[in-house]
């Protein structure tokens, strides 16, 4: 009988592991019985205080002057809007739909005016505010629609102390644009750093400070001419910018305390880092310190401090960690600043306020927990406020709603207590750095340096699946025929793969999307970039996908995968990773017009075409089997080869286009081929190729829509076995990098089980033979069908262009010929 080997995490242990051969509590995401909630990665939420409801991704707010009134700025994936709450009970007292919106709120001094910036709108907006009263009163137009690009988009807005100018961020042409309220006109637009985040004011007036996201510098302006008057580099992906006029006691040096009027702190999204700047009466900026927020010495990146708030007497600086779901308390009194602890918030917190009774808010991105959508999407309502033709209430981008968390005024007991809180809801520790818990004999190692009989690995990438759409018919484990989409006749080598080595079904992705799911599985975390952005992307206001190399802003902390190789002399070869290609080949087979990252180019096949639907993965699969034979001549392979094969995306119905059965039978045949020709070369004894999707796009899946299919294909995998051991894409990430002694990248792979319960000692090098196609991998859709003119109106250019719900409603109607069955699935996305 076939044994199942699972782990188990309790709360109170972190990473402890417990390894059986019995039936046992699996490691689940969702709610807990004591409230919490489990995250795909293993961090647990539980907020501190009471939580408020928001909506769409809540990520700036705003005080009224008088106190008495709190606007939050939604801007996520739903329509974005302006909730107006009480300040004292964050009752609900307004609400105003936005076109756009996105980080930029701010009220006049007056306070009879508050003003967001429109985002993909390429405006600010103006409302009138009366004692709660939210009316909408100009728009000031900065690029007139029939000129708008995606490159026109407007984040922070900020007036000038006197309230006479407004000034907004233009993000992608890195620039202040200068508002004239009286006339409503553009009158200036001043040059800064590269994608401007935040723009504060000094008090006098006279200048102001921008931090720019991409360039890891602080920006300070003349207000009159925009002339640079300073700059001072801090760190990768600065964010938030605050200041404080207070000085802290026992500086020990009175003439050095008095040089510097002004503290401005900054956070570092990038690092688990914050910065305090000296800002003397002459506008002379010196760096005073750096802060780490990390909740352990040794802690990689990955806490991303994205926001900033002061207490009233300035005593206390709070630091919103996103990604730890925790604000950092970090003690001003003394002249070297001290985290005193941590504050368990919702998931992914965005912004916080101090209000002036000592309640600490934080705004929650993602809410408190994660949700289920048993009843959708369904796609025959046609009630979407979204998307025409399908119900997106339960889509997964958009059945994730914010929160407020309301944390009363603590004192340091309390603080100790949150502050355990949040370090048991983390499975970081530093030992794992060292030890990853793998147990001895294993062929996967515990530590980077230790040997194993694994000298090369080839991780492969594809699109966009939920394990009931390909493996719900396997006939074992937790699997679901009626959901099936790909069964085994378009799918015979993924079965095949499956029940030959080793069947993950307990496997998930932690992406919602393409935009995150390549990042989540080449960096081990969506970096503040992508997170904050693919929201608006995906919702069709900015046109634009710029999450897979080439945006300055959006780089990961430390890299990606082919970067920490490089650094730790692996050697290593591209296929298809984060090129464009050119519109069709030179005479000399070259398909690749760029590669997005340099350090890349030089270890890319320039044969190899990335995304394009209309390139066969079958040709794909060719190319790197014939380098293959190279290799095999030369005696050596790289010890990381990474390649995408991404046509079980399909594209839909579109007329004329490889049909989707088709599509993904050409998939399954390349992966196929491309394990046979691995499995009998010299490297297959030393080999091992890991295989997963860069997201599940929201497909039907009977226990979560975040479950994905992932093999593990080696002569030291199990064979024929089952493990239901909770894995996901920063789990393969782990597992290879320890196999090529390489560093975690981030907390989280660095917290990821290494997924050594598939591994045996002992190899068995027998090799795999794929099965032939069982479809053709030539059908075309017909000009006309039921949902061809849906399709049509797509745009398959990139991966994920196109609304994921709608396009899995399409793939059943062609696949199936009937009505979608209803789905059990949850949200998660970390």
């Amino acid at each position: 009988m076939l044994k199942k080997w699972l782990f188990v995490i309790p709360a109170t242990l972190g990473l402890a592991l417990i390894v059986t051969s019995q039936p046992v509590k699996q490691l689940v995401a969702g709610v807990q019985e004591d409230g919490s909630a489990i995250l795909p990665n293993g961090w647990r939420v539980k907020a501190a205080g009471s939580q408020i409801a928001l909506d769409t991704f809540p990520m700036a707010s705003a005080l009224s002057k008088n106190g008495r009134f709190l606007a939050v700025l939604n801007g996520g994936y739903k329509p974005p809007s302006i909730e107006i709450l009480t300040a004292d009970t964050l009752t609900q007292v307004a609400k105003v739909p936005l076109e756009d919106g996105w980080l930029g709120l701010q009220f006049s001094p007056d306070g009879k005016f508050l003003y967001a910036g429109g985002a993909s709108r390429a405006n600010v907006q103006e409302f009138a505010f009366d004692n709660g009263k939210l009316t909408p009163s100009r728009t000031f137009t900065i690029v007139p629609e029939a000129d708008r690009k995606y490159t026109d988009f407007i984040g922070d807005v900020t007036t000038s102390p006197d309230g006479h100018l407004i000034y907004a961020a233009d993000v992608f042409h890195n620039q202040i644009v200068v508002i004239n309220p009286q006339s409503g006109r553009v009158i200036e637009k001043f040059k800064t750093g590269r994608r401007p985040y935040r723009i504060l004011f000094h008090p006098d007036g006279e200048t102001y400070f921008v931090s720019s996201w991409a360039d890891g510098t602080i920006y300070q302006h003349r207000a009159s001419n925009g002339e640079l008057v300073n700059r001072i580099g801090v760190a990768p992906h600065p964010t938030d910018i605050l200041l404080s006029n207070r000085k802290p006691e026992n500086t020990g040096d009175a003439d050095d305390d008095a040089k510097w009027k002004f503290r401005l702190f900054v956070t570092a999204a990038n690092t688990n880092q914050i910065f305090s700047i000296g800002v003397s009466e002459s506008k002379e900026l010196h760096l005073l310190e750096s802060i780490n927020v990390a909740m352990s010495p040794r802690q990689p990146a990955g806490m991303t401090p994205t926001a900033l708030a002061l207490s009233p007497d300035q005593k206390k600086l709070y630091v919103v960690c996103s990604d730890a779901n925790a604000a950092a308390v970090v003690d001003l009194n003394d002249s070297k600043s001290r985290v005193a602890g941590f504050v368990p918030t919702g998931w992914y917190p965005t912004a916080a306020r101090v209000m002036a009774d000592g309640r600490l808010i934080v705004l929650n991105g993602r809410g408190s927990r994660s949700y289920p959508n048993p009843k959708g999407p369904n796609p025959f309502r046609k009630n979407s406020p979204v998307h025409s033709g399908i119900d997106s209430i339960q889509y997964v981008a958009a059945i994730q709603v914010g929160s407020a968390s309301v944390i009363p005024p603590f004192d340091d007991d309390q603080l100790d207590k949150y502050s355990k809180e949040v370090y048991a809801n983390s499975p970081y520790r530093d030992d794992l750095l060292d030890d990853a818990r793998v147990p001895a004999g294993n062929p996967i190692p515990t530590r980077p340096a230790d040997k194993t009989p694994i000298e090369n690995v080839i991780f492969i990438l594809k699109e966009n699946r939920t394990y009931d759409q390909v493996l719900g018919g396997i006939g074992k484990g937790n699997s679901d025929a009626s959901l099936v989409l790909f069964d085994e006749k378009a799918a015979p080598n993924h079965y095949k793969l499956a029940r030959e080595f080793v069947l993950f079904d307990n496997f998930y992705v932690n992406a919602d999307v393409s935009a995150d799911g390549h990042n989540w599985s080449t960096a081990a975390i969506a970096p503040d970039y992508v997170q904050k952005m693919w929201p608006n992307s995906y919702a069709g206001r900015r046109k634009h996908y710029d999450y897979e190399g080439g945006e300055p802003a959006a780089l990961p902390p430390a890299g990606y995968l082919w970067n920490n190789a490089l650094q730790g002399g692996v050697t290593i070869r591209n296929y298809g990773f984060w090129t464009a290609a050119k519109p069709k080949a030179d005479p000399d087979g070259d398909q690749v017009a760029l590669v997005k990252d340099p350090a890349l180019a030089p270890y890319t096949n320039m044969k190899y075409r990335g995304f394009d639907l209309d390139f066969k993965d079958v040709d794909r699969a060719q190319i790197f089997i014939s380098e293959l034979h190279e290799f095999e001549q030369k005696g050596e392979m790289p010890k990381l080869i990474f390649m995408r094969i991404g046509n079980d995306h399909t594209s839909g119905t579109a007329p004329g286009k490889i049909a989707p059965l088709s599509s993904f039978a050409d998939n399954d045949a390349a992966l196929g081929m491309i394990v046979e020709a691995v499995s009998k070369s010299k490297f297959w004894p030393k080999t091992a190729i890991f295989v997963m999707e860069d997201d599940a796009q929201n497909g039907a899946d009977h226990v979560d829509s975040h479950r994905s299919p992932a093999f593990v294909i080696s002569p030291y995998v199990r064979r024929g076995a089952i493990d239901s051991t909770f894995y996901n894409q920063t789990s393969v990430l782990r597992t290879m990098e320890l196999i090529l002694g390489l560093r975690p990248m981030t907390q989280f792979d660095a917290a990821s089980r290494p997924m050594w319960t598939a591994f045996q000692p002992v190899p068995d090098t027998r090799p795999y033979t794929a099965e032939k196609p069982r479809r053709s991998l030539d059908e075309r859709n017909p000009q006309q069908s039921g949902t061809s003119e849906r399709s049509a109106k797509m745009d398959f250019s990139e991966a994920d262009l196109n609304d994921d719900d709608e396009l899995n409603d399409i793939l059943w109607r062609a696949i199936k010929r009937s009505e979608p069955p209803v789905p059990v699935r949850s949200f998660f996305g970390h």
